[in-house]
């Protein structure tokens, strides 16, 4: 510890990047901040996974980006230092460089410690936790709803086809006897003709003798 500077001043410092430059990682980070003292500890924190793999799918990059981070330097005043020196502006560099042209937004977080960072990421990850269970719970409820759907579907076409069927007997029974009958209607005429011609013959005959007579 310098022993020019009061101890109180010689705690860490940590400040907050509410954003990261695109697939921008931890030692680029350490190396940028570490131009302006001395770092310790840097988390940033990975973006979901679903997100990186949604933009693989549309056909953009699957490099691993970050959303938000956390610098620890030695020394209170060169965090503080840091963020008036660095917030709101460019990141710089050589001209054309990939990171020229993207923005620090940081603050310094006075009284934070770094178990604060380590209980707020446990809370978060219990929090991500739950929230995939709530999403699975929802999964597999909408998925047994449509598999009950379907059986239900299935067991309606199967009763509805055993009714089609049903009725195509029924109505074949029906053209069968309808036939039948009418094949019966036939003959029953037909002898009926055969008879009155008979008849009709006989009655000539007879008229006939008794005529000639």
């Amino acid at each position: 510890i310098d022993p020019d500077i009061p101890k109180s001043r010689s705690k860490p410092g940590v400040i907050y990047l509410s954003s990261i430059p695109p697939y921008m990682k931890p030692n680029k980070v350490r190396n940028i901040m570490s131009q302006y003292g001395e770092v310790g500890r840097i988390f940033l924190q990975p973006e979901d996974p679903t997100i990186r793999k949604r933009r693989k799918m549309v056909g953009g990059s699957g490099k691993k980006k970050f959303t938000e981070g956390w610098v620890e330097f030695k020394k209170k005043r060169i965090a503080r230092s840091v963020v008036q020196a660095l917030n709101g502006n460019i990141l710089g560099g050589k001209k054309g460089s990939y990171y020229h042209d993207d923005i620090w937004t940081m603050k310094y977080l006075p009284r934070f410690k770094w178990a604060n960072l380590t209980e707020k990421l446990a809370y978060d990850s219990a929090v991500r936790k739950k929230k995939l269970q709530r999403e699975l719970t929802q999964v597999r409820k909408e998925t047994n709803f449509y598999i009950e759907q379907v059986d239900k579907n299935k067991q309606l076409t199967a009763i509805k086809r055993k009714r089609e069927e049903k009725q195509q007997i029924t109505e074949k029974a029906s053209n069968t006897t309808e036939s039948q009958t009418d094949s019966k209607s036939v003959k029953q005429r037909k002898l009926a003709s055969s008879s009155d011609k008979s008849k009709s013959s006989i009655s000539s005959g007879v008229l006939s003798s008794v005529f000639t007579q």
